[in-house]
């Protein structure tokens, strides 16, 4: 008698036992992969809930970043950290999770601001360590200060504050620096800067706006020395600038007259790089211009007398009268001078070019051929290309005295190749991590494995019925045969040998196809075993 083990009230082993052994090993292994894929699925979905999918905070720095990750691994919180500084948790532990650092003072963010002074009592410290730490707590708070302006992720300023040396009556005036990054690839505005410099200024005695520099980590001057070294700093800047605005006014005006994609511009500007200044002084002759008038007269009247007359006959003779007027002469004269003074007109012209002037602008533009009658391509007329020349030298302030130049050309562009698509990199809205995507991988394979196995047995199942059938089809013909040949025999013998000759068929089908033949046989079997 057969011994059956059970377990437990409920559980027969015996049972199972031929259960499974009726089922077979393809079966088997089937329903173990659809198992084991079950498993992983709700082990991943498991981890999915609980997966640092969540941003907590983005773009800190690698200390800061540090801090926080002890921090959340001491509260037993799964935590990412990626190398751009971006710290990721679960997305439901968010809110608290940003709460509860920010109790503990994290991030930090600008550095130890006035509560320095809060540190140390001023009993213990010199006055030296004093000044320090002040300077400190005051760089610290312009830093926190210029943190909550637009697009700034992190700031340091440093402030120098010159001691007063010996036997000298002022000290030299502060100065200071502040380096500023921002968020991505955007870049500090002039206007930004500026705001800086005097924010800076303003909180340090006796500190000028000139004497702030403003720099970005790239080394890229924002603001220095009144305007000069930033435009200096940033000459590459300024041509890009200037050559990404030509190149766009090309095309957004040639573009419409000649097709979208069928011309091509490019755009060289060269920036001057020193501060310039030229004075000139002309003057007109033409232009004069009384300044002073002086008029002089002068006039001299003289009467000389030349003495006594010599005594003569006549002078003694009686009734004689002796003429006393030619002994005398008279003379006069009279000048007159005049004097004027006249201004020639001058003009003088002062020209200062400061860095960042345009001094020279250089176009080519590519227009793309005509097609004739036949297809082919060919150049356009020179009389087309000459009105293009002259629409781009309006549009990009052509200028003959300061040497530019501008040529339009015709030549035949190549078609573009298909770039095909690209994969969304986000679906349905769900991030899934290395290990995620590799427990999901593993369960669509043994999913795909168990459907396999499935279909080849399935596949399997239905080549045997149709064995059976081709069987079944071949013994009937058979059958036929051999009753249409032993209908002539009129004898008592009939059914013998009908039955004699169907069993010899039947023989003959096993021998020669024993595969088809077993596979029917074990349909049959397994078709009448009660479930």
């Amino acid at each position: 008698m057969q011994q059956v083990k059970t377990l437990g009230p409920g559980l027969d082993l015996g049972g199972l036992g031929t259960s499974l052994g009726r089922l077979g090993p393809a079966k088997i292994g089937a329903l173990l992969a659809v198992a084991l894929a079950a498993v992983l699925a709700v082990v991943l979905v498991a981890r999915s809930a609980g997966a640092p999918n969540g941003l907590l905070y983005a773009g800190l720095e690698a200390a800061e970043a540090g801090r926080i990750a002890a921090r959340l691994e001491e509260l037993k919180v799964p935590v990412e950290v990626r190398p751009d500084g971006s710290i990721f948790v679960p997305s439901d532990q968010v809110p608290r999770l940003r709460m509860q650092l920010a109790a503990d003072g994290l991030p930090r963010q600008g550095g130890a601001g006035y509560e320095l002074l809060d540190q140390a009592s001023p009993m213990q410290m010199t006055s030296f360590m004093q000044r320090i730490q002040r300077l400190r707590a005051l760089e610290g708070e312009l830093a926190r200060t210029i943190v909550t302006m637009q697009g700034v992720r992190a700031a340091r300023v440093h402030i120098v504050l010159p001691e007063r040396e010996s036997f000298s009556r002022d000290a030299p005036p502060p100065t200071a620096s502040v380096t500023v990054t921002t968020n991505g690839n955007q870049r500090l505005g002039a206007a930004q800067a500026a705001a800086i410099r005097l924010l800076v200024a303003g909180a340090v005695p006796r500190l000028r706006q000139e004497d702030v520099s403003v720099v970005d980590p790239t080394g890229v001057v924002l603001a220095a020395d009144g305007g000069m070294g930033a435009i200096a700093g940033r000459i590459g800047e300024i041509r890009a600038g200037h050559e990404m605005a030509l190149r766009k006014a090309v095309l957004d005006l040639l573009e419409p007259l000649v097709g979208r994609g069928r011309v091509r511009a490019v755009a060289s500007v060269e920036i001057e790089g020193a501060r310039v200044v030229a004075r000139q002084e002309t003057f007109d002759p033409l232009g004069q211009v009384e300044r002073g008038r002086q008029s002089q007269n002068e006039q001299e009247s003289s009467e000389d007398g030349r003495g006594q007359a010599p005594v003569t006959v006549g002078q003694n003779l009686p009734n004689q009268q002796v003429n006393q007027a030619a002994n005398r002469s008279a003379s006069t004269s009279q000048r007159t001078n005049e004097t004027v003074n006249f201004e020639i007109s001058s003009k003088v012209e002062e020209t200062v070019r400061e860095p960042g002037a345009v001094r020279r602008v250089s176009v080519a533009v590519v227009v793309d051929g005509i097609m004739d009658a036949e297809g082919n391509a060919q150049p356009r007329p020179k009389e087309e290309l000459e009105r293009l020349a002259a629409l781009v030298r309006s549009a990009v302030g052509y200028d003959q005295q300061r040497g530019d130049l501008v040529t339009v050309d015709t030549l035949r562009f190549l078609p573009d190749e298909g770039l095909g698509t690209l994969a969304a990199a986000d679906a349905g809205g769900i991030t899934l991590n290395g290990a995620q995507l590799a427990l999901l991988g593993g369960g669509v394979l043994l999913a795909g494995g168990a459907g396999l196995l499935l279909y080849r047995r399935r596949r399997r199942r239905i080549a045997a019925a149709a064995a059976a059938a081709a069987a079944a089809a071949a013994a009937a013909a058979e059958a036929a045969a051999v009753e249409t040949m032993d209908d002539a025999i009129a004898t008592v013998g009939q059914d013998i040998q009908i039955r004699l000759s169907s069993l010899n068929a039947l023989n003959e089908i096993i021998d020669q196809r024993p595969d088809e033949a077993l596979a029917v046989v074990r349909s049959w079997i397994e078709e009448g075993t009660p479930a």
